[in-house]
């Protein structure tokens, strides 16, 4: 790609499809239809056991769309973790501690990758050279290399990739979807995005493998991968160059004392991020009856000095549409939550988003649409939130497992692509990070 010329929607056309490959994949990955007229199940294998894997994509799945989907294999490189989660999906597929062995044996007709980031690329690329479909949790990979050989090994097989984005499926992000595409603030010329993340929901992230950039890319690319294809949806633009800055403020080495987890830490008075995972039934058999295997501990240390990841960071973005975003996140903060706003030639979007805090508000979402020498509107928001993630989980699993015939364009489930493009923009940010320069998202990738 020459370096010099911006990105554009269409320089990915040709790895991944576009918007034709989204499209196309809904008879594919969600190719389930015809088993609800008593035709043949979809065989459908998952790969990574731990509690995303084990709820959303194990129990959720097998509950509610056993008439559609045959759960044919469960893969985790921890034998004990994956036995329990057969026992906690209910399912009486075998279980696998090897990938290819399950994909052998089982000969799924699409597989789910639930594992740790850094693993995501290699069983996509594995389950598309066999012929397989694949979906996967984002982030669809952690770095440029992972993303290349994803990109050329759908190109390469025909086969086809989803990455499931539930945030777009949410009543709040439809929404906000909708405004923009009805033109209400015209030209979008810029965004301002901030994303705040709690002492517990942040902290999070730093006593698990997250905490390492090798395992999850950072929160540039773990987290913000969230945010940021919600952006490229939202303009239906593409990010053409990051510059980013950010800073471990407040956890790992920054603590005050640390020590391997929580459950032996001689500090457990003192710390208000001590955690007794023991009270979790489920992380009590997914984690600790298994941690003798692999010596994960799931309630590691927020100070531990191995963290090499950014809990304050930064990033200006430009898109191909013309549009700048300023965009943050925050992760030991008092609230959880975002502040967005959408500045156009016509007016501006605003929006606010209360998800927790150390008080009540009436509602969780206040959209304000505010015109160039007009009136102030609040738009309400209608549809139902349960489910996770504002319900767009349930939205998501019925579009992929049930493959309703009237989805819109727009609504398409997202493919290899979305998940390029997003993870790109964390990656550059990143990378922009390190080298204290701006990053050009169109020289990360070959096409």
């Amino acid at each position: 790609m020459d370096s010099k010329k911006p990105v554009t929607r269409r320089d990915f056309v040709k790895t991944a499809g576009g918007a034709a490959v989204s499209a196309s994949l809904l008879p594919s990955v969600a190719g389930a239809a015809e088993a609800v007229g008593g035709g043949k199940k979809r065989r459908y294998a998952l790969v990574g056991t731990g509690v995303r894997g084990n709820s959303m994509w194990g129990r959720a799945v097998a509950r509610q769309y056993s008439d559609v989907v045959e759960f044919v294999g469960l893969c985790d490189i921890n034998p004990k973790r994956v036995e329990f989660a057969k026992k906690a999906i209910g399912v009486e597929c075998p279980t696998f501690t090897s990938f290819d062995e399950m994909c052998d044996k089982a000969k799924p007709d699409v597989v789910m990758v639930t594992t740790v980031d850094a693993f995501h690329s290699e069983y996509l690329v594995k389950a598309l050279d066999r012929g397989i479909d694949a979906m996967t949790e984002k982030p669809m990979v952690i770095d440029e290399t992972q993303c290349q050989a994803v990109l050329d090994a759908e190109k390469r097989t025909g086969r086809k990739i989803a990455v499931t984005f539930n945030y777009r499926y949410s009543p709040k992000h439809r929404t906000i979807k909708k405004l923009l595409m009805d033109g209400e603030i015209g030209k979008i010329t810029s965004v301002d995005f901030h994303w705040y993340l709690n002492t517990s929901h942040g902290a999070d992230y730093f006593r698990r493998w997250h905490r390492l950039k090798s395992k999850g890319g950072s929160l540039w690319v773990h987290k913000a991968t969230h945010h940021f294809d919600l952006v490229n949806w939202w303009l239906d633009a593409d990010p053409v160059e990051v510059m980013a800055q950010g800073e471990l403020a407040f956890y790992g080495k920054k603590g005050p004392f640390r020590h391997t987890h929580c459950r032996p830490c001689p500090h457990k008075t003192e710390c208000q991020f001590y955690r007794d995972i023991t009270k979790n039934p489920e992380f009590v058999n997914l984690y600790i009856n298994a941690e003798d295997v692999d010596g994960y501990h799931r309630d590691g240390c927020v100070f531990k000095e191995d963290v090499d990841i950014y809990d304050t960071m930064t990033a200006s973005v430009q898109y191909s549409n013309g549009a700048l975003m300023s965009y943050s996140l925050n992760a030991f903060q008092p609230i959880e939550g975002y502040h967005l706003a959408f500045n156009g030639t016509k007016g501006r979007l605003e929006i606010r988003d209360f998800e927790a805090q150390p008080w009540k508000e009436p509602q969780e979402t206040v959209i304000q649409l505010i015109k160039n020498f007009g009136e102030r509107t609040i738009v309400p928001v209608s549809g139902s939130t349960e489910g996770g993630h504002g319900g767009g989980d349930t939205i998501l699993r019925d579009l992929i497992f049930r493959k309703p015939s009237n989805v819109e364009p727009h609504l398409a489930l997202p493919g290899s692509r979305a998940g390029a493009m997003s993870c790109l923009t964390g990656i550059a940010a990143r990378k922009s990070v390190e080298g204290k320069k701006p990053i050009r998202v169109g020289d990360l990738v070959k096409i």
